[in-house]
């Protein structure tokens, strides 16, 4: 039954709101609407009497157990606040940045000049012949011992044998085994591993060994090194065993198309895709082509350009979207031109050459001259199956045209049975190119790799040492266990320089031998922000000289399927833009100053921001204002920034340690630390009394070490951390007592400092200690900030109050949450409180349900209705600042937790259009949105995988056609709806609405058959809602924040409908009024 009535909204100390709601209307009754001047006055002054008596109530409840004025009057008299300065901040992390990387940097240029020192003085032998430790057959002393002990004597003797490797779980691996004292060599699949050049390779560089533990002696935080040659072995340190793809087994790793090898090999080119679409190009031929194309695009990273234009008797660019111009190189360019080749390209008529070169030509000349795009390397790479003449009139023409700048032209002749290849490979050896015939599949990979030397040769010659930093991506490990946060290092970027052959008789052919790197962990970068100086709600970010983003507080490369507890990677996470992160109220200005960050002539900026974040899973949001700083990270392709709101622009002055208190403090009881670098070596995974003793004997041995080793420790950290903990150690007595009667489940204090002190009815740490030992971080610190920041001048509060969201409600179990901000207000800038500290507790919820009861039992004589929140004619809410409900004074179990929106739809639609909630649009351009079943059917390759399907699919579309043409039966309305549900990408009509509007029994029998069949396919439209992947997407959605600013004497308008539909409900109405008086916001709404 739909139910209308009244209803009054308070405010509640600025972060609650308490609903009334009448019910004294249903549907056939009649309504009258009252106008603003019959309003019932007794009403709105019990629900303001109810609110202030609530407000008291909460207020000196939370102040009382907590100690909340006894702990902010001791921090205003022992602790003072002082400006925090962003710039030098700013400046501080990226130099220590800078020296971390550096010291990447100069590991992999030792390796580089000891490795062209070893192979000028070696001596190629094609007869060599010696066993080397690959990793993809390497057994480990464990496996050795299993296989002898569990198999016959020919297999152990065997085993015994073979090389073997001893290897240990080291945690700066993530615990993968490994062995420091040796490297291992990994082959590609398609590649032999008993090749004479990949068995000399593995010789010669196993005298890498010496160089690679020289390194990780003198830079403990090394983590993978290793050596990448141009025949595909791959030298990889410290010595591992090579992981197994979990899904089919099958190793596709080749290290000369990753990132880090494509960046360093050559520098950035332009590269336009010339592919043949005549008729000779059908069957086989277009599988290869295609094959070849998607190994060129491979082979391209995010500082190249690139574009593909097919041609027959036409010239035309496989996507019409990027005509006439070169693209950036991201994934997303080249996974969407990979898509249009596979689609778009079909083989028939004759092959125009001479137009298609002069297309290509003209395109880069163009280029040339407007000066865009990279220019150092321009290629033109044609795939064909045979050409009728060399076209020498045609490169002469254009040669001239381009002068000094050189055109490379390589072609791939596709095929077995080539009779002439004498044209196709004088266009490659007449244009500085090079010539590759590939026949079958198998031969795609080898033979593109060729172009990538020869793209290479001039940067040999001139000993041009190309240092690269990559963007950030996954760590195959990672990768292969599907993203198994427990695997592999996870994020990271590298720094990788190429390896040259230095050999005086072999200069001029420019032959580049591999490259070198090493990786950086994002988790690394991280360590070195100094998160206790950011503050509650302050981040920090890096970017690269693309803008596309490390390091943010909102980048999300991949989405957790909540069903499952699978981890998705975004198909473009290395590709996400820092504007596409960031979400600016003013997306232009902040445009402008990414630009100016990304510009070379800029070294430092700072500006003011406003933006609007969503958290909590994009439950919550918040309009905030930021100063960020920034500057470059010298010697790399980095920028590091950090985003400062006003309660981070100020913090506590800094307390040296007390060494006779130190100890005594520590051993507390009832402490947590967060996992911060209060010493260098302290392992951020070490928890409870292992983390607290080990910052003990760290700091110790830092003492002991003498002056050179302070560093070691951040004292100024630690010096807060001690006083925090003796301050709070008086009030220890006050805490705990009548905890059980009070219904106080837990009572805790979070620090600046990063100390958890708390208090609990339980032996064992409480989970949400454990949970929330990073304090900064935490949700409640973060939501109790934010009641003194006054964005946009909302009024400042102090309690906070919050529920678990979206999960299953127990009045027996369920928590709720209070916190409150420590605040020591700064008198000369009274906009930069310094934040000591958040305290907080948590209590049943019977118990804060308690409090609103006894809050609304004081009732007056009512009109009209009870006075009681009894459920019956009277319903009670308590709303949050964001629209959650936390308590309902009846029958609970579906509303408590829930979006307000969600339990009574329309009465919250009054309230936005009132004033009282105010909407925030957000587009998340991070989105992965769901792949159904339906959608696959569409793709042509799953058709030809399932032909009988498609065959069905034809026999019913046939069969249905051809009725729908001889009866006037309106079933025809009905397949063009449902023909566009198979368009759609995001929502299915309703078949079942379709059908209803047809009588079965009085349809003609051919009208019966054609109902059937669009049954048929209603039915099996339902069946195929299965998830069956992800895409990328922008999602829009909207997240509503309490108008605290609210300030109307009165608004009239009408909302249909009090329950579930948000359109709201037609048979009756209501009438509302928002009265505002004594700061106290009400919304009273009669029907």
């Amino acid at each position: 039954m739909v139910v209308c009535g009244k209803l009054c909204t308070v405010l509640i100390q600025y972060s609650l709101l308490i609903m009334l709601m009448t019910r004294n209307s249903s549907v056939g009754e009649k309504t009258t609407p009252y106008e603003h001047s019959n309003l019932n006055h007794q009403d709105v002054l019990l629900v303001r009497t109810w609110s202030e008596d609530l407000s008291r109530r909460l207020v000196d409840f939370s102040k009382m157990v907590t100690s909340f004025t006894d702990i902010s009057d001791e921090y205003a008299r022992s602790s003072n606040g002082k400006e925090l300065l962003g710039d030098s901040l700013v400046r501080t992390i990226a130099k220590d940045i800078e020296h971390m990387l550096k010291e990447k940097l100069d590991a992999v240029e030792a390796l580089a000049k000891e490795a062209e020192r070893i192979y000028q003085n070696y001596t190629y032998d094609p007869d060599l012949d010696i066993d080397y430790l690959n990793s993809k057959n390497l057994l480990s002393s464990k496996d050795v011992g299993y296989i002898t002990e569990h198999s016959n004597e020919n297999v152990a003797e065997m085993a015994q044998q073979a090389l073997s490797l001893e290897l240990i779980p080291d945690k700066n691996f993530n615990n993968e085994p490994v062995n420091h004292d040796n490297s291992t060599v990994h082959v590609p699949t398609n590649v032999y591993d008993r090749f004479p050049k990949i068995v000399n390779g593995a010789y010669w560089t196993q005298k890498l060994n010496d160089q690679f533990k020289a390194n990780e002696k003198k830079d403990k935080s090394l983590r993978w090194q290793y050596f990448c040659s141009t025949d595909g072995f791959f030298r990889v340190f410290p010595g591992m065993k090579w992981p197994r793809d979990n899904v089919n087994g099958i190793d596709i790793y080749d290290c000369r198309v990753r990132a880090w090898y494509l960046h360093a090999a050559t520098c950035p080119k332009n590269v336009l895709i010339l592919l043949d679409s005549s008729g000779s190009m059908k069957g086989s031929r277009m599988v290869i082509a295609r094959s070849t194309v998607k190994a060129i695009l491979n082979t391209l990273d995010d500082d190249d350009y690139f574009n593909i234009i097919k041609f027959s008797d036409k010239i035309e660019y496989v996507d019409d979207c990027f005509t006439d111009t070169m693209m950036p190189a991201t994934t997303q360019n080249k996974r969407r031109l990979q898509e249009a080749v596979d689609q778009n390209v079909t083989a028939s008529n004759t092959a125009d050459f001479k137009r298609a070169f002069d297309k290509a030509y003209h395109l880069l000349n163009n280029l040339e001259r407007s000066k865009r795009g990279k220019l150092c390397n321009m290629a033109i790479l044609l795939i064909t199956d045979g050409v009728p003449e060399h076209y020498d009139a045609v490169f002469k023409y254009w040669t001239h045209e381009f002068r000094n700048i050189t055109t490379r032209v390589f072609t791939f002749l596709i095929g077995r049975e080539i009779d002439d290849d004498r044209e196709v490979r004088w266009m490659a050896c007449a244009n500085k190119g090079y010539y590759s015939h590939i026949s079958t599949l198998a031969d795609v990979q080898e033979n593109v790799q060729n172009y990538i030397k020869v793209m290479s040769r001039q940067m040999v010659i001139d000993r041009y040492r190309n240092k690269i930093w990559t963007p950030i991506y996954l760590d195959h490990m990672s990768y292969l266990d599907k993203m198994d946060l427990n695997k592999g290092l996870q994020f990271m970027t590298s720094v990788a320089i190429p390896v040259f052959d230095k050999k005086n008789e072999t200069f001029f052919e420019g032959n580049l031998l591999g490259v070198m790197g090493t990786d950086i962990p994002i988790k690394l970068i991280k360590e070195r922000i100094p998160v206790h100086k950011l503050g509650a709600n302050g981040y920090a970010f890096m970017i690269n000289h693309n803008g596309y983003v490390l390091m943010d507080h909102d980048y999300r490369p991949y989405k957790k399927i909540t069903k499952t507890d699978e981890l998705v990677l975004h198909p473009y996470y290395e590709n996400v833009d820092f504007t596409d992160v960031a979400l600016p109220v003013n997306r232009n200005q902040f445009k402008l100053f990414v630009k100016r960050l990304l510009s070379e002539k800029t070294n430092f900026q700072s500006e003011e921001v406003q933006f609007m974040s969503h958290y909590q899973d994009m439950k919550r949001m918040v309009k905030r204002n930021f100063n960020i700083y920034s500057c470059k990270v010298q010697g790399t392709d980095f920028s590091i920034g950090i985003a400062l709101p006003a309660t981070s622009l100020s913090e506590l002055m800094s307390a040296k340690p007390v060494p006779s208190i130190l100890d005594e403090c520590l051993n507390e009881t009832d402490i947590e630390l967060a996992p911060w670098f209060y010493c260098d070596d302290l392992d951020p995974a070490l928890t409870g009394r292992d983390r607290i003793n080990r910052l003990k004997t760290l700091y110790e041995e830092s003492k002991t070490k003498g002056d050179s080793s302070s560093k070691k420790c951040n004292i100024d950290l630690l010096g807060n951390l001690v006083h925090d903990i003796d301050r709070l150690n008086r009030f220890r007595r006050l805490w705990g007592r009548n905890m059980n009667s009070q219904g106080i489940e837990l009572l805790f204090i979070g620090t600046s400092s990063g100390l958890t002190k708390y208090v609990s009815t339980n032996d064992s740490v409480p989970d949400f200690v454990l949970n929330n030992t990073n304090t900064l971080d935490a949700l409640y610190y973060r939501r109790a900030v934010e009641g003194v920041e006054r964005v946009d001048g909302q009024p400042a509060y102090n309690f906070t109050y919050s529920i678990p969201l979206d999960e299953a409600f127990n009045p027996n179990t369920t928590l709720v949450t209070a916190s409150a901000p420590i605040v020591k207000r700064n008198t000369d800038k009274p906009r930069r409180p310094t934040i000591s500290a958040v305290v907080g507790f948590q209590m049943k919820y019977e118990k804060f349900q308690s409090l609103l009861n006894t809050a609304t039992s004081k009732t007056t004589k009512c009109v009209g209705h009870s006075c009681a929140c009894d459920g019956e004619s009277v319903s009670c809410y308590l709303v949050d600042n964001h629209g959650y409900v936390m308590s309902k004074s009846v029958d609970p179990d579906g509303s408590v937790g829930k979006f307000f929106g969600d339990t009574e739809n329309a009465v919250m639609k009054a309230l936005v259009r009132d004033g009282v909630f105010k909407g925030y649009n957000f587009t998340d351009y991070q989105a992965l949105c769901d792949i159904q079943a339906s959608e696959k059917e569409r793709n042509g390759a799953v058709r030809l995988l399932n032909p009988i399907k498609a065959i069905l699919n034809a026999l019913i579309w046939t069969i249905t056609e051809t009725f729908m043409f001889i009866s006037e039966f309106s079933v025809k309305s009905a397949w063009r709806s449902l023909t566009s549900v198979h368009a759609a990408q995001n929502e299915q009509e309703d078949c079942d609405k379709v059908i209803a509007e047809y009588d079965y029994e009085e349809l003609a029998p051919q009208e019966r058959l054609s109902y059937n069949q669009v049954k048929l396919l209603c039915s099996s439209k339902k069946a195929v809602k299965k998830i069956v992947g992800h895409r990328p997407c922008h999602r829009s959605f909207t997240l509503y924040r309490a108008n605290f600013n609210f300030n109307k004497p009165s608004a009239h308008g009408s909302v249909k409908g009090c329950k579930k539909d948000y359109s709201g409900c037609r048979e009756a109405g209501c009438t509302g009024v928002i009265i505002d008086k004594y700061l106290i916001n009400i919304s009273f709404c009669i029907t």
